[in-house]
């Protein structure tokens, strides 16, 4: 009986950490859909086509719904992944865990946009991280999501510790 309480209490653990993983990556796939919409409209405004107030938010409003949807779910993906990594990192360094995460964030989202690029034929997916900078913004909004989780998920130890 105490066997099959530890495997629900496991399984429920998962769960909540699920949980917190599709919330972090919601957050995440906003911000990197907001970081894209906002490259993609600046590029447009070099090549001559000014862009009025009302359509930048319209069109800013359209991707975080529609193609933020669609990133939640590779970003989801990606970031289950790298903190499985990041968690088996921290067990064995045991310090810098918001950076750990924060930079597994990054990196997921790095790796993401590379794996994706070469599934589709060479075509960055991600309009706004066609060039460097947009690239680097998708990784912030990774490492956000990677330091987020950690504030989501505090060990247990470190509860502890402030309890004392």
């Amino acid at each position: 009986m105490k066997t099959l309480k530890r495997i629900f209490a496991f399984i429920f653990k998962l769960f909540i950490l699920f949980l917190k993983i599709l919330s972090v990556s919601a957050l995440t796939a906003l911000i990197a859909s907001l970081f894209s919409t906002q490259r993609v409209i600046g590029s447009l405004s070099e090549i001559g086509g000014a862009v009025q107030f009302d359509d930048r938010l319209s069109m800013t409003v359209y991707d975080a719904f529609y193609f933020g949807r669609i990133y939640w779910g590779f970003i989801t993906l990606a970031f289950i992944a790298a903190f499985i990594a990041a968690w088996a990192l921290h067990k064995g360094v045991k310090f810098g865990r918001p950076i750990i995460f924060a930079g597994a964030g990054a990196v997921a989202i790095l790796v993401m946009l590379l794996a994706m690029e070469q599934v589709f034929f060479g075509v960055p997916i991600v309009a706004g991280a066609r060039d460097g900078v947009g690239l680097l913004l998708q990784m912030l909004a990774g490492g956000i999501g990677g330091f987020l989780f950690t504030k989501l998920t505090t060990l247990k130890t470190q509860a502890d510790t402030r309890a004392q």
